[in-house]
């Protein structure tokens, strides 16, 4: 080989011979070495992304001399501070300045630079040098263009291959001249493929069942039944929570807990059903904006708030709104097409053609949804939300709100039924009317003239001046309006439990306040505690940039009625007034102002559960004036008059309490005089306080509103994705910073992977249409690639996470695009691929490897053998509580509490109780998973935090991890229980046979069983001697022993079984 090449190194040494800088001679052997033709994605591309990208690839503020590597056309263009010189001239190395200075020896001029750390091999010049000398070719990125279907090469073992997956596999191992493995042997190959498609071991009866199926398609009918299983869907699932960084709490610091796991049934079972990987993508990423929505679309959407949420006092809501969103645009990258996102958040990616301006566009699709920054401190559900209702309550839900419906009815057929008596009364009785002198159902009214701030209506209670800890002193003021209570926005006036009211209550509430020119935000009034730290539950009146705010919420900003206003007129006394009928919908939550209804904008309204706390054994908060704890007050502003009604006051009722004399006035207007207006004033006036029955048909109104409130408020809820109306602007974020807004950006993808097309909208679900587009070079190819890894441990593409520059490239390129259009062209069949990749030969070789071998492929990246690798951290303790008979095949539900050490949640003040009965043994899938302390057993072999989207596993061998597996209270309670197997069986030999088939789905050897036996022997003999040393065996965990057996033999045969459990044929799957 190195013969055919010496006339090119020969040119090679000519060209040198006349260059300022001889080409040193380890980098001229290197070249002797390289293959004839080199492939830019191949050879060259990795050089230059991993050794010059930094400085001199797609991050345009991180340019060095204005050269970029990244593009032929700048690459090959006159340096722009070196005029006369290029980088790289095609075919001439004297030509190429990259040349001279990846070989100088001069520090001030070799590349990379000394104080980068970054070095050239010889062979990496070589390279370099090489493929400048035939003609520098660039090539976009192989996985950026769009996979096309290789034809199925030929093998020279046709009888070896399964199905085309062998036939690729094939092809490269002859290149190296390897021969293939032959076939596990069946016990193995069951046992691998149990694991593989369910996560658990075959039972003995299937172990049974298989080894005597002599039938060709034996092996086939056992891959079907495994697909079939339930516990498939648990599998399959079980990966995709690390995907989707699923959690049962909402990690920071305070880290409470949370319920996702409806959505994590859904999976499951979406899994066992075969949805097609396009509908599973798309629904999760956008099932709420699909035509007419199902419940089911909905909550799948869970997906996207799977993220980390904060809850801590003090926090920049904005920032973490902002985190929460980013999240989601760097899971889109990373799971759905293998993309290092989030490395072009704070600048160009360096290495892959994403600008920044790119990742805020895809930013922005996720960035339109109602949602706070800070979660509420009391655990309720971050909206926006679903309510997880059932046949039997929307049963009744739907019969009260039909009832609902039937009540309105009648209020307005009996609306109709007064109209004669309201004519008469506006002809005859008004101008003789004597209306009471303040309107009905008023049940506190506080003046706020003196310091002594009391309610003039029983019980006569006092308000009181308050401040975060501690109760202050009233600070009266004089104005031209009379005395007033003086605030300085952070003292609040309380008036205990009045206001207190549930949102199916109708009330109303009237202020007088002046507020000081210049102020921009602060609360007028409120019933809540904690502002946003308790996302503003309750309702209030408040000023927010210049504008009234009007809210009622059980959790904003979602599950709440928002409605703004305009300003008020500052440095002068105005009358504010707020009713609400009791309706949960905007349009029954009305504001005045002196006098007058004012139109409002709503922003939101979705209120569908309480605005009470229910703190069990405490009073319900009421109004509070002026001011709130960790909010902002009405500083420098003068109140008084306040007034609290236990209904909803009309509007001529509003003029009375601000002005008897204007109310008395339309009172006494002729009946000529009177306006439209006035005339549909004095009807509801009419109607509301003088008709008979209307109280009645109100109060069975409010009945039935209490009713199908009471229904709903208990039911759970899941955070789910809603739409905005309005949309959310976006913008690019200077160094990725919440509050550094740059140029505005609108919904699009990275043009060089796949431009958006005009067709789709722009929305998620027009992202989630994209990623599926047939020329989307990315989405296919990574979720095989995904599969493939599921099997083998490694993927055809081992950086799963990273398809771009800096990944690795594709070990076997041909077999992935085949896999990728083949998955696309069955209508993204996940059962079928999966079927597909477990019948080949491939998967099923023996996982024996030759001493050759072994030093060849250390990581079977040529796939000569079958794939071998230690047991996930869930199939490990699964397969133990298999084995012994401890486990619970119970599928769904919510999270379970397993032994852990006691104390490790007191980190953050939390109280881990294992959970009860056969909960503590339910498959690791459904262990309570909390982000700052995740369970320790699991952690210790390589389960993710779930922080964020993981895609591939580290691999890490510790001593630690034998510790657990001798040492932990689940292992240990197993061992017991195998132990108990083996004592009830006829003999020792045959218990330890049995128990080591259950754990590792074959016989012992005899050289096994030996041991094993031998072991038995020496532990029961010092059982017999020592007792004492028996207790630790025997109380592990919470089953019973058997009575009947002897304690030395169950102690000794629970030796054995956690033995059999460490042994490397359990835990390694083969």
């Amino acid at each position: 080989m190195i013969k055919d090449k010496f006339p090119l190194f020969f040119t090679l040494v000519l060209l040198w011979a006349s260059c300022s800088e001889p080409l040193p001679d380890a980098v001229l052997a290197a070249e002797a070495e390289l293959p004839e033709q080199l492939d830019f994605n191949i050879h060259v591309k990795p050089i230059l992304s991993d050794r010059c990208f930094a400085c001199h690839g797609p991050d345009k503020a991180k340019i060095k001399a204005g050269l970029r590597l990244d593009q032929a056309e700048t690459a090959y263009a006159e340096l722009p501070e070196s005029p006369g010189k290029r980088a790289i001239k095609p075919g001439s190395i004297r030509g190429s300045e990259l040349v001279q200075r990846i070989v100088s020896s001069d520090p001030e001029l070799v590349m990379p630079p000394p104080d980068s750390e970054l070095h050239l091999s010889d062979r990496e010049k070589a390279v370099l040098i090489r493929w400048i000398e035939q003609g520098a070719v660039y090539k976009p990125h192989w996985a950026f263009i769009p996979p096309q279907k290789p034809d199925v090469p030929e093998t020279s073992f046709p009888d070896q291959a399964n199905n085309p997956i062998d036939h690729f596999i094939r092809q490269k191992l002859e290149l190296k001249d390897w021969e293939p493995a032959p076939e596990a042997d069946r016990e193995m190959l069951l046992r691998r493929v149990s694991l593989d498609l369910t996560g658990l071991p075959p039972t003995v009866a299937e172990m049974d069942a298989f080894l005597a199926d002599s039938s060709p398609d034996a092996y086939e009918l056992a891959v079907d039944r495994l697909l079939a299983s339930p516990h498939y869907g648990e599998r399959m699932a079980a990966d995709w929570m690390d995907l989707s960084r699923f959690a049962d709490t909402h990690g920071y610091t305070v880290d409470r807990y949370r319920d996702m796991s409806p959505w994590r049934d859904w999976v499951i079972r979406t899994f066992n059903e075969n949805m097609p990987y396009d509908e599973f993508v798309t629904w999760q990423l956008a099932g709420d904006l699909l035509p007419n929505p199902t419940r089911e679309q909905i909550l799948a959407t869970a997906f996207n708030r799977n993220h980390q949420q904060n809850m801590e006092g003090g926090i920049v809501e904005e920032e973490f709104r902002v985190e929460y969103v980013a999240d989601r645009t760097n899971t889109l990258g990373k799971a759905f097409m293998g993309l290092t996102m989030e490395c072009a958040r704070c600048h160009d990616h360096k290495y892959d053609p994403i600008s920044q301006k790119n990742y805020y566009e895809l930013f922005s699709f996720f960035n339109n949804v109602r949602e706070a920054g800070q979660i509420s401190w009391d655990n309720a559900t971050p909206v926006p939300t679903m309510l997880l209702s059932d046949e039997r309550v929307d049963s009744i839900r739907a019969v009260i709100s039909r009832e609902i419906a039937g009540k309105k009815r009648d209020i307005s057929d009996w609306e109709q039924a007064q109209r004669a008596d309201f004519d008469q009364w506006l002809e005859e009785g008004r101008l003789h009317y004597s209306p009471p002198s303040v309107p009905r159902g008023l049940v506190a009214h506080f003046p706020l003239e003196d310091e002594r701030l009391a309610n003039l209506l029983p019980p006569y209670q006092q308000g009181q001046m308050k401040t975060q800890r501690v109760s202050t002193t009233p600070q009266m003021a004089e104005t031209e309006k009379g005395r007033g209570l003086a605030l300085d926005g952070d003292a609040w006036l309380d008036l205990g439990t009045i206001g207190a009211y549930e949102r199916s209550e109708p009330f109303s509430v009237s202020i007088r306040v002046k507020v000081p020119a210049g102020l921009k935000n602060g609360v007028i009034f409120h019933k809540s505690i904690g502002a946003a730290l308790y996302n503003w539950r309750g309702y209030h009146l408040a000023l927010k940039d210049n504008r009234l705010e009007l809210l009622m919420a059980h959790t904003a900003p979602y599950n709440a009625i928002i409605e703004y206003g305009p300003d008020l007129p500052r440095d002068q006394f105005v009358h504010l007034a707020v009713t609400y009928d009791g309706s949960s919908s905007a349009a029954g939550y009305r504001l005045f102002l002196n006098g007058e209804e004012v139109e409002t904008e709503v922003e939101n309204d979705h209120l569908y559960k309480s605005i009470l706390f229910n703190f069990g054994g405490q009073a319900e908060a009421g109004l509070q004036i002026g001011a709130r704890w960790r909010g902002i007050g009405i500083k420098g502003a003068v109140v008084n008059d306040v007034r609290v009604f236990d209904r909803e006051l009309s509007p001529l009722e509003i003029r009375q309490v601000m002005t008897p004399d204007q109310f008395q006035a339309i009172l006494q207007k002729a009946n000529d005089q009177l306006t439209t207006a006035d005339q549909r004033e004095l009807q509801l006036y009419y109607l509301t306080t003088l008709a008979d029955g209307r109280n009645q048909h109100l109060a069975a109104l409010r009945e039935l509103r209490k009713n199908v409130h009471s229904t709903t408020d208990t039911l759970p809820e899941l955070m789910v994705m809603q739409e905005m109306d309005v949309t959310r602007p976006a913008f690019i974020l200077d160094r990725g910073q919440y509050d550094a807004h740059g140029e505005p950006v609108t919904p699009n993808t990275p043009e060089n992977i796949l431009p958006f097309p005009d067709d789709l909208p722009p929305n998620r679900l027009g992202l989630a249409r994209w990623l599926f587009r047939e020329d989307h070079p990315l989405t296919a190819r990574v979720a095989v690639n995904r599969l493939w890894q599921q099997f083998f441990g490694r993927g055809l593409v081992r950086t799963a996470e990273d398809f771009g520059n800096q990944g690795e490239l594709p070990s076997h390129p041909e077999l992935l695009d085949w896999l990728a259009i083949t998955f696309r062209e069955s209508g993204w069949d996940i059962k079928q691929m999966v079927k597909l990749i477990a019948m080949s030969a491939t998967y099923r070789q023996s996982s024996i490897a030759s001493p050759d071998l072994a030093r060849d492929d250390p990581q079977n990246k040529w796939l000569a053998r079958g794939p071998s690798r230690r047991l996930t951290a869930e199939m490990l303790r699964d397969n133990a509580l298999a084995a012994s008979g401890l486990l619970s095949e119970k599928i769904g539900g919510p999270s379970v509490k397993p032994y852990q050490p006691d104390g490790l949640w007191r980190i953050n003040g939390g109280n881990y109780q294992t959970s009860p009965g056969e909960d503590r043994y339910r498959r690791s899938l459904y262990t309570f998973w909390k982000r700052t302390v995740p369970h320790p057993t699991q952690a210790t072999f390589d389960a993710p935090a779930r922080d964020n989207c993981t895609v591939r596993r580290q691999k890490t061998s510790t001593p630690l991890q034998a510790l657990v597996l001798l040492n932990d209270p689940i292992y240990l309670e197993a061992a017991r229980l195998l132990g108990q197997r083996i004592s009830t069986e006829d003999d020792p030999e045959s218990g330890i046979q049995s128990a080591f088939r259950l754990m590792t789905g074959r016989k012992p050897s005899d050289e096994e069983l030996a041991v094993l036996l031998e072991l038995r022997e020496n532990e029961f003999r010092k059982f017999q001697e020592h007792p004492e040393k028996m207790t630790g065996w025997l109380n592990a965990g919470e089953a019973e022993n058997d009575p009947a057996l002897p304690q030395p033999q169950l102690a000794a045969n629970t030796v054995v079984a956690s033995t059999i459990i460490n042994a490397d044929a359990s835990i390694i799957k083969r």
